[in-house]
This record gives structure tokens, C-alpha cells and sequence, in this order.
């Protein structure tokens, strides 16, 4: 008898309780799942296991998608309820012409339209959180954090193929062999791929750093998420993804030159990235981030990415060619008569071969709307978490031209938007009740000893 119905219907039921309770609390149940669901998905391989992450979600969508918004909450959410509107409303008008023309089966589009608007209600998730959410999340991501780190550790010393087994859900994993002469593979840690590994540590990032700049309430909170913040950065390298590792570069570049700490705090992150650096430099398979010193290594993976063929594609379906057809992965028990269309590592081309020259503008003017969110001088506690949120989904949009998948990694997609939803409804200085004053006191707190970073 199989256990993967009980599992996914267990992942359903699970965040489906938990975000009963809470807001708070159903994230964290989703991101739990998110977590697993790699490394269940590889050893138990069938279409439950594929729904596991998705039934999850579905649970905190049941939940908590359709409570009504207070009155403040509707004026905050104003544009990005519009744009939300916006973004779900055309690849979902495809989706119902797809079935009076259909180029693929009801059930490839339907996967198709997953990868394009599913996890896009996570922005009113994030925006709807408050302060105190954001610290109890951030806690709860840095124990995940740790964990997920653990087992790449031991994926690291021991091998993948203990955890991973050979199959058709596992093929990106055994092809990513191109560490030491092609002798060593990326780690996924428990995820469908290093990227997935690498990217969520990254995103997850500005939540920890940006809770671990505050005075906290609990003594043992500042190490835990000290240490996985540096656990953290030794798993992207362990992922071994460049655009990842450009990632958290800028991230750590942010935190040292822009005085988001104090300055034991500053003298604290300069000895971990020290560590963390000496960790790197000790292994020959944590430093892929070298060849990108190669110029041509550089122009290879570019020219992979960007080909003039793209517009020729464009140009010939302005309307898009089918929400599968730019690279958004299907299932292996639906690809039988599947029409795939050009495939292209960049997410710009994918959007624009799915939704036509129209979704691909969508979202070039969404992402700028998000940029142009920059966080401003407002002295709150969030201040250095909000700017290195703007960073991390500035830097993500970047390597979007370079890969895909933005849209639909898990968990690393659910964390990206949460950022942006917070980010783009933050109050206003003049509605903030009280501004931190600029000489930082965090340093001179009760609590200090609980802000240890090393």
C-alpha cells in the first residue's frame, strides 16, 4: 500500500489547521513542506508527491485567502490587489482560450497556469504580516535553516545518492556534476535541486539579518539566528549556484557598508563572514563561484540564455504559445503528446513565449513598480530588513534573464513574493507611530548578550 495520498492529503490538512490559528503559523506549516518536499518527492515518486507542496498551499489558501481585510488593510493592499488582479487575470484568459484551442491537454495547460499565477497570492500574505509575525517566522526559518544545512553537510561528506535516488524526478540533481573536473555534484540538501537549496538560503536571508539587528526578547534567539545565518551562507556555497552566491554577496556587501548595526554587531558580522570565508577556502568544491572570472565561461552561459531566435518566436506568437511551451516543467507522467515550444534559460523568454508580448510587459512594469518601493530613510526597527529584501528581489529579477524557474521553486518562490508583499505596502514615515532614533541603542539593550553572532 502507498503512503503518498496520506502524505500529500496530510500536507493539505496540516497547513490547512495551522493557518486557522494564524497567519504566522500556516506559513511556517507551508514552508515546512516546502522544506521536505524535495527529498520526499524523489524517494516517493508518483503524482501525490508531485501535489504535496500545491495541496499545501491550497490549505493556507482555504484558510486564509478569502478573510475580509480591515479597513487599513484595504488601503495599504490597494495597488498591489490591482496589480495582482492584473498579473492572475491574463495568463488565466489564456488558459480558458487554450481550451477552445488547445495546443496541449487541459491538464498540461492547467500545469502551465500553476507556474504563472498559483503562488502569486503569497504577496498578500506577506503584506498582511506584522512585526511580531515577521520575528516568530524568522525564528522558526532560521531552525529550518539549520536543519536543511545539516543535511547538505551530509550529503557533502557522504554523497547524494544515500538520499536521492535515481529516477525521473531526480535527473537534475545527477546532471548537475561539474564540481572538481565533473567528479563532484551541487548538494540539494533535502530540495528538488541545488538552486532550490541555494536560492531559498538566500531569500531567507534579509528575515533572519534583518530580526537579528533588533533587541530580541528571548536570550537564545540572537545565536539561533546567528547561527543560521552562517549556516546559511556556507549552504549556498555548498549548493555551489553563481547567481545564488551573487546573491548573498550583495546581501553580506549591504550589511557591512550601510550601518544597519551596531558596532559590536558590525565587529561580530565581520568575524563570521571571516569564518565563513575560511570554511570556503578550505574546499575546492564551495569555490564555482571562480569561474565567473572566466570571460568565457561568462559568455557561454549568456549566450545560453539570450538568443536572438526568441524574437523570431515572439514575433510569430505576439499571443503567446501555449502556458507550457517556454520551459515551465511538466510532470513526467503528463509529457506523453506534450507540445513543448523553444526552450530558453531565461524567465523573461519563458513569460514571453507563455503569455505573449502583452504578460511578458505585465511584468516588466510590476517589477519596476517593486523597485521603485525602495525603502527610504524611515528609521524603524525594519529598516536593514527591508533594504536587503529590495536587494535580494532586485538580484533575483536580475538572474531571471539568466535561468528559470523564479516563478515556481519551492519554497524559494513563496519566500521572494511574501519579501515583495511586505515591502511594497510598508507604512509610511508619517504613519509609523515612532521613529528610531539615529544613534542605534541596540547595543546598550537588557538583552545584548542575546545578539551574539559568533
Amino acid at each position: 500500500m502507498s503512503f503518498s495520498p496520506l502524505i500529500a492529503l496530510g500536507s493539505l490538512i496540516f497547513c490547512f489547521l495551522a493557518a486557522n490559528r494564524s497567519l504566522k503559523l500556516g506559513l511556517c506549516a507551508v514552508l515546512s513542506v516546502g522544506y521536505m518536499y524535495g527529498i520526499v518527492r524523489a524517494n516517493i515518486a508518483d503524482t501525490w508527491t508531485y501535489m504535496m507542496f500545491d495541496l499545501g498551499v491550497i490549505g493556507i489558501y482555504a484558510a486564509r485567502l478569502f478573510r475580509p481585510l480591515t479597513w487599513d488593510e484595504r488601503e495599504r493592499l490597494h495597488d498591489l490587489r490591482l496589480w495582482l488582479i492584473v498579473l492572475m487575470g491574463w495568463p488565466a484568459l489564456l488558459f480558458l482560450l487554450s481550451l477552445v484551442l488547445p495546443t496541449n491537454s487541459p491538464l498540461v495547460e492547467l500545469v502551465g497556469l500553476r507556474a504563472n499565477i498559483f503562488l502569486l497570492p503569497f504577496m498578500l500574505f506577506g503584506a498582511r504580516l506584522d512585526d511580531d509575525d515577521l520575528k516568530d517566522i524568522a525564528l522558526y526559518v532560521a531552525a529550518l535553516n539549520i536543519a536543511a544545512v545539516a543535511l547538505g553537510t551530509v550529503e557533502f561528506v557522504v554523497g547524494i545518492d544515500r538520499f536521492f535516488p535515481r529516477n525521473e524526478t531526480t535527473e537534475i540533481i545527477y546532471k548537475s556534476r561539474d564540481l572538481l573536473g565533473h567528479s563532484a555534484y551541487r548538494i540539494p540538501s533535502s530540495f528538488v535541486n541545488a538552486h532550490a537549496f541555494a536560492g531559498t538560503l538566500a531569500l531567507t536571508l534579509p528575515l533572519l539579518l534583518g530580526t537579528w539587528s533588533q533587541p530580541q526578547n528571548r536570550r537564545w534567539a540572537g545565536p539561533l539566528l546567528a547561527g543560521a545565518t552562517a549556516c546559511s551562507f556556507v549552504g549556498i556555497f555548498m549548493a555551489a549556484t553563481r547567481t545564488h552566491m551573487i546573491t548573498a554577496a550583495l546581501l553580506a556587501l549591504v550589511v557591512t557598508t550601510t550601518g544597519g548595526l551596531s558596532r559590536r554587531q558590525w565587529v561580530k558580522w565581520v568575524a563570521a563572514l571571516a569564518i565563513v570565508g575560511y570554511i570556503v577556502a578550505g574546499d575546492a568544491r564551495l569555490q564555482r563561484f571562480m569561474t565567473l572570472g572566466n570571460e568565457g565561461v561568462v559568455a557561454t552561459r549568456i549566450g545560453g540564455s539570450v538568443n536572438q531566435n526568441f524574437f523570431e518566436v515572439a514575433a510569430e506568437h505576439p499571443l503567446g504559445n501555449g502556458l507550457t511551451s517556454g520551459g515551465t516543467s511538466v510532470p513526467y507522467f503528463l509529457r506523453d503528446g506534450t507540445h513543448v515550444g523553444m526552450l530558453l534559460e531565461s524567465e523573461y523568454a519563458r513569460i514571453a513565449l507563455e503569455q505573449g508580448v502583452p504578460g511578458l510587459l505585465l511584468w516588466v512594469f510590476f517589477i519596476a513598480w517593486v523597485l521603485t518601493r525602495r525603502p527610504g530613510r524611515i528609521r524603524d526597527s525594519w529598516l536593514l530588513g527591508r533594504r536587503l529584501g529590495w536587494v535580494a528581489c532586485l538580484s533575483v529579477f536580475g538572474s531571471g534573464m539568466l535561468g528559470i524557474g523564479m516563478m515556481a521553486s519551492v519554497p524559494q518562490t513563496s519566500i521572494m513574493l511574501l519579501t515583495i508583499g511586505w515591502l511594497t505596502t510598508a507604512r509610511r514615515e508619517a504613519d509609523l507611530p515612532e521613529a528610531v532614533p539615529d544613534d542605534r541603542t541596540v547595543a546598550d539593550a537588557p538583552d545584548e548578550d542575546a545578539l551574539q553572532l559568533v
